[in-house]
């Protein structure tokens, strides 16, 4: 259920804008992935060590550095893989993985944000009709879509797109929540094996993904049985 108050989907918000602050907000947003973009093209990503160097350069400041770097990369199309098994490698694997779970949705949550106030009005501009039809089919699927969507699609693109075509917020945070968990507590397994290698370490990175799947699975079958039955309630009414 969404905390934020009903709204027709074909109202738009967009029109109610002058077109060039439309144009603005989305020539903003596409800077910003451009310059992400640019960043994964024309650099390597940082190696666990060197990130740990980093971090132990601001002393006692390090953690939140770490943490705010980690929000920040969440956000964008870096991938976070290298921020969540360095969380394992330098504060263990309970530590890291709540750093992990918690960075993961505040980075998702800023991207959702982004995508919803710089680049929604400049979507519905173009593909008004379509963003429409999008909406309608999520309305009350958006925590499945999410969850099932979680562990396969790219941190940064499902958070754009949520945003994008709206779905409730808190649908979204609980998903993003729930769905990157076992991913997060892999990682930082794997990262706090590499510092310190143990047989319980390499048990969590299996039972992590082993949850990923289950969870992914069960969510898929929930999803596809109420779209079988809202189908099936379509062409009852259609008959009638």
């Amino acid at each position: 259920m969404s905390t934020e108050p009903a709204r027709e989907p074909g109202s738009r918000e967009s029109g109610t804008r002058p077109a060039w602050v439309t144009a603005l907000k989305g020539g903003v947003l596409l800077l910003l992935l451009a310059v992400a973009v640019w960043y994964l093209i024309g650099h390597e990503l940082p190696t666990v060590e060197q990130v740990r160097v980093f971090v132990e350069g601001f002393g006692a400041w390090g953690p939140l550095v770490f943490a705010a770097v980690f929000v920040l990369v969440a956000a964008t199309p870096v991938p976070v893989t290298i921020m969540a098994v360095s969380g394992g490698f330098l504060f263990g694997m309970a530590q890291g993985s709540v750093v992990g779970v918690l960075a993961t949705t505040a980075g998702a949550w800023l991207g959702y944000w982004l995508a919803r106030f710089l680049g929604r009005d400049a979507l519905y501009r173009l593909a008004g009709n379509r963003v429409e039809l999008v909406e309608r089919k999520l309305v009350g699927k958006g925590f499945l879509t999410v969850l099932v969507l979680r562990p396969v699609v790219p941190n940064w693109t499902l958070s754009y797109g949520a945003g994008l075509v709206r779905i409730p917020q808190r649908d979204y945070l609980g998903a993003t929540l729930l769905g990157g968990m076992p991913g997060q507590v892999s990682f930082a397994a794997v990262g706090a094996f590499t510092s310190r290698p143990s047989w319980p370490a390499l048990a969590v990175v299996a039972a992590s993904w082993a949850v990923v799947v289950v969870v992914g699975v069960l969510a898929w079958r929930r999803s596809r049985r109420d779209s079988q039955q809202a189908t099936e309630a379509d062409g009852v009414g259609t008959a009638e």
